[in-house]
């Protein structure tokens, strides 16, 4: 029997793209949204998110650190992260190939617990997968 096809997850909630990161601790990530306040609240309070910081946008040593949203404010992202060490965050000049992203981190990120707080594993019609 060959290999069942397994459609691809989607995530929840989609990247977003990063315009600013501070030298700060803790560290804010701003972000580009249409409208802040359905876009950028689909990301919460105490989420797991990675960070893709291509080298031509300067604070590299930020690529794929994985934080926790300390808070959200409209479209700034405060993360349990310390940049202040870090190299300044830039928009490169011209195209660029990949862009600059923020996008959640671990499955835990799915939904929230409302009488918990904590952010169960995804499953398949609640059986697990």
């Amino acid at each position: 029997m060959p290999n069942q096809y397994l459609p691809p997850t989607i995530v929840i909630p989609s990247s977003l793209l990063i315009t600013a990161i501070t030298q700060s601790s803790p560290m804010i990530v701003s972000v580009a949204v249409g409208n802040p306040t359905t876009e950028a609240n689909t990301y919460r309070q105490k989420m797991a998110v990675r960070l893709f910081v291509p080298k031509s946008y300067g604070m590299y040593q930020a690529n794929n650190l994985v934080g926790t949203i300390v808070a959200v404010n409209g479209a700034n992202l405060i993360l349990n992260l310390d940049s202040s060490s870090f190299d300044p965050f830039v928009i490169p000049m011209g195209s660029v190939e990949v862009p600059a992203s923020i996008s959640p981190s671990g499955s835990r990120n799915l939904e929230y617990d409302n009488f918990t707080d904590l952010v169960p594993f995804q499953s398949l019609n609640n059986i697990g997968n």
